[in-house]
């Protein structure tokens, strides 16, 4: 007997099978118009223990960065909830290049959110 279509919030693994969830970490989607690195900056690592967890948040950092676009501090404005994540937003953040500021020696603060999330559901199990 095949058992199809089980609503994902009650869906059971048979068999000692494990779900993968396939998650992603990354910044807000560009505007139009608005500046993106060349080649773009990297995404954060999603933890697998927080991914394991089902754990998902915006960890909003406050970055400090040098007029040719590097970042000299990096503090968490506003925590996702979660130590993983923010640890892995903080570090990442920490190799990605911004834009470059008027070279008058202004050092620049920004806010960057990163948001890490789910973006699928278990597999959906076929029961024999």
């Amino acid at each position: 007997m095949k058992i199809r279509n089980w609503p994902v919030g009650k869906a059971m693994i048979a068999g000692g099978a494990t779900a993968l969830l396939v998650a992603c970490a990354a910044p807000p989607a560009a505007q139009p118009g608005e500046w993106v690195a060349d080649p773009p900056n990297p995404n954060a690592p999603y933890p697998a223990e927080s991914r394991e967890k089902g754990e998902q948040g915006t960890v909003l950092l406050h970055v400090r960065t040098t007029p040719d676009g590097r970042p000299v501090a990096v503090e968490v404005k506003q925590s996702s909830g979660y130590a993983r994540l923010d640890r892995s937003a903080t570090e990442t953040l920490w190799k990605w290049k911004f834009k470059p500021t008027p070279d008058d020696g202004r050092v620049v603060w920004r806010e960057v959110p990163m948001r890490f999330f789910i973006t699928s559901p278990p597999p959906q199990p076929t029961l024999n």
